[in-house]
This record gives structure tokens, sequence and C-alpha cells, in this order.
């Protein structure tokens, strides 16, 4: 972060998050996001109602720098170390807020909203306004990162053994649905079902390749952790963990950034 550290409050990181829902998601900020980000700054301590623009303009300035996704992630942990459950889930109403400004809540920011959500431990409450908005909410996207996830899976699933059975379908959408608990079992089976179509035309390693790629750019390095495990939940749903299941699951873990040792089965950062 660039702002010396003195100047730099508990507001500008409010601010630092809201800007990563209202821009950093389509790269545009409209009036009505400035309006709602001001508003909600000023029913923090922090704040000043004179002081929100220049915060603001502040927190703007660190987002369009590079390194933006540390600067958002250490507001992310400041925030969850300083502020009680109770203001945490005043902020997120208020990302949300942010959010359903300009009338339309994107997929990018629904997802951002639902990472949040979970990182500050308040997972229930994210679901609940998104459920309970009145903004449009944007439909998932042709193929988005969680039919990345579900393709993965689906390797995991039937590559080693050429079946599909319906215990191993069942652990898949039990698993995706944890990755956005929003959607409805129905959505979530749309999601395999097109991964499926795609899984059916027998896709090369490239294409493997850019899924696995998608999810580590994507996905911090303990949401990682979380999809290896369940892999092998997903593995483990008709029988133990074979050789070739092992072999496979040891691969797919270096794609996305961690090394299985042969010797005890540990993962560690690759």
């Amino acid at each position: 972060m660039h702002t010396a550290p003195e100047t730099w409050t508990q507001s500008h990181d409010l601010a630092l998050l809201f800007l990563a829902i209202a821009y950093g998601t389509d790269q545009s900020l409209s009036d009505e996001e400035v309006e709602a980000i001001e508003t909600a700054l000023t029913t923090w301590p922090s704040s000043r109602e004179q002081e929100t623009r220049e915060i603001v303009m502040e927190a703007l300035a660190v987002h369009l720098e590079e390194g933006t996704r540390v600067d958002v992630t250490r507001a992310m942990v400041a925030l969850k170390r300083n502020l009680s459950p109770d203001e945490r889930c005043k902020a997120l109403t208020q990302a949300v807020r942010v959010a359903e400004a300009d009338g339309v809540i994107l997929a990018g920011e629904r997802d951002l909203i639902l990472k949040l959500a979970e990182a500050w431990e308040v997972k229930a409450t994210g679901a609940r306004l998104l459920e309970q908005t009145t903004a449009a909410q944007e439909a998932l996207p042709d193929w988005s990162l969680l039919h990345d996830i579900a393709l993965i899976y689906l390797v995991m699933a039937h590559s080693t053994d050429n079946e599909l059975n319906e215990h191993e379908i069942a652990a898949i959408v039990e698993r995706l649905q944890g990755w956005q608990p929003e959607l409805p079992e129905a959505d979530v089976r749309d999601v395999l079902r097109a991964a499926l179509r795609f899984y059916a035309t027998e896709p090369d390693e490239d294409a493997l390749r850019r899924s696995l790629t998608a999810i580590r750019e994507h996905l911090p390095l303990y949401q990682r952790l979380a999809l290896l495990n369940d892999l092998i939940f997903i593995a483990e749903a008709d029988s133990r963990l074979g050789p070739e299941e092992k072999e496979l699951f040891a691969s797919l873990s270096g794609a996305l950034g961690y090394a299985l040792p042969a010797d005890d089965g540990s993962v560690e950062r690759a």
C-alpha cells in the first residue's frame, strides 16, 4: 500500500472493499455507487462527513495501482480483526447496498460479496442479503469459474474408472453448492450439466489446463486447499482412493499450486 500508514484509517479499508465491489468487478463507477459508498462511510466513527469524498478518492488511488489484490486482502483481514461480528454484518450489508446502487448486482459483485462473507465468518448473512435483495441479479455467464470447478470435479470422479455413479454426482452437487450457497440446487445442477456436456466432448489437456489456471488465478490459497479436500471427498464417494486416483490427485494438486510428497501424503505449497 502506498498511502502513509498514519493517514490510512479503518474507513479507508472499508472504502477499498466497497470500491473493489463497485469498480473492480466491471471497471465502472457510477455516481450512485459513489454516493452509496460515501453514505456508508459516514456511519463509521473513523469518518467525518466532510472527509468521506477524500477517503474515497484516496482509496480509489490505491485501488487503481498495481497490487490491488494484496491491498484488498490486507483490508479484509484487518477489518475481520478489528470489527466485531455485528460490525462485520453491518459492513457486509453496506457492501450489498453499494452493489445494488446501480440497480443490478453483477455476477462478479455477488461472488466478491460471498467471498467477503466467508472470510469474515458471516456466510449466512451474506447469503440472506443476496436472497432478499430487490435489485436485479446478473445471471451466471455461459461459462464461469463454477463451471471450471465442476469440470475438475468430473475429471476426478470419472477419468480413473470411466464411471460416474449417483453417489459421485450427489457429492459433486453438494460441494458445488458450497461455492455459491445462494444458488438454488436446480441452478447448480444446470452448471454441472453444462460441464458434463463439455466433458463429453473429450476436451484436450489444454482445455483442462485453462480451467486449472482459472481456478489457481482466482482462488486464494485457502480456497484451493478447500477444493483439494472436495476432490478427495468426491473420489471417496463410492470407494476409498485407489492408486490411480491418488496419482491424479497429486497431478491436480501440483497444477493448483501444491506439491504432494509421495512419502507422507501431506500437501505442500508448490
